[in-house]
């Protein structure tokens, strides 16, 4: 995976949801202040890494040869959306490399996988649906990068959005399929992954239902459980501070990370 990396102090890896890219990330990145050492992937399928999207499995392979490629033992990892998954499994099949699990919106909980997952992994008419989607973000995120008053981190980013977003409607497909075959044995496992966890929920999420991560919360033995009032899927863009803050903790001494039960 290409990732770039920004601060110094406790390792900690971002991980984007799906679709997506680094990018996601840069609200969040801009409110840590280099306080710690992040390390922002673009995840297989996506961005400068590119190439096919892989299965959550895969991603876990990719995360682990991040860190080793980088000399890290042991690193916070957040995952975002389709990216808790990623994070999750990671805990569960490599405990030693994980300090503790941010988990933003995420996927996991019982009940996280409905009716439209599977719709979006059906074979002919997911791909439609999943194509008419990322049209409407295509056009959300030209808008944003012609209107920022930052330079894009790529200089032709926007002239380039049509081939980028077309491997990105490629990837969501693969992804939608692999989460629903691997994302219930990750589920299953949750009652043993015994790593320090917060979950950060936004409570007028439509996405990944409040209530499915509350469940993940409460499945988990470690976990905290931070609920955004007013807020959706995004809090990544929503409240970068808020879930800033809340990375810091967990790669810190862990006043909150682990202490208290889930509630909700």
């Amino acid at each position: 995976m290409v990732a770039d990396e920004h601060g110094r102090g406790a390792p900690v890896v971002l991980l984007h949801g799906q679709p997506g890219d680094g990018h996601d990330w840069d609200d969040v990145i801009e409110r840590l202040g280099g306080r710690v050492r992040l390390l922002v992937p673009d995840r297989p399928g996506y961005g400068r890494t590119g190439g096919p999207a892989g299965t959550v499995a895969g991603n876990v392979g990719a995360v682990c040869e991040l860190l080793d490629r980088n000399g890290i033992e042991r690193a916070v990892l957040v995952g975002f959306s389709w990216g808790g998954a990623v994070a999750l499994s990671v805990a569960q099949r490599h405990p030693d490399r994980v300090t503790a699990l941010v988990l933003v919106a995420s996927v996991g909980g019982p009940g996280s996988v409905d009716d439209l997952d599977r719709v979006l992994g059906a074979r002919l008419v997911g791909p439609l649906l999943a194509l008419s989607g990322l049209m409407v973000l295509r056009a959300s995120r030209v808008r944003r990068l012609l209107a920022s008053a930052h330079s894009p981190r790529d200089p032709s980013a926007v002239a380039r959005l049509p081939d980028r977003w077309l491997s990105s409607w490629r990837s969501f497909v693969t992804e939608q399929r692999a989460l629903l075959a691997e994302l219930p044995g990750i589920t299953a496992a949750l009652r043993f992954t015994d790593v320090a966890a917060v979950v950060l929920l936004g409570e007028a999420d439509r996405l990944v239902r409040p209530r499915s991560q509350a469940a993940l919360a409460a499945e988990l033995p470690r976990a905290t459980l931070v609920r955004v009032a007013g807020c959706g899927h995004l809090l990544t863009r929503e409240v970068p501070d808020v879930v800033a803050e809340v990375i810091l903790d967990a790669a810190g001494e862990g006043r909150r990370v682990g202490r208290a039960p889930a509630d909700g």
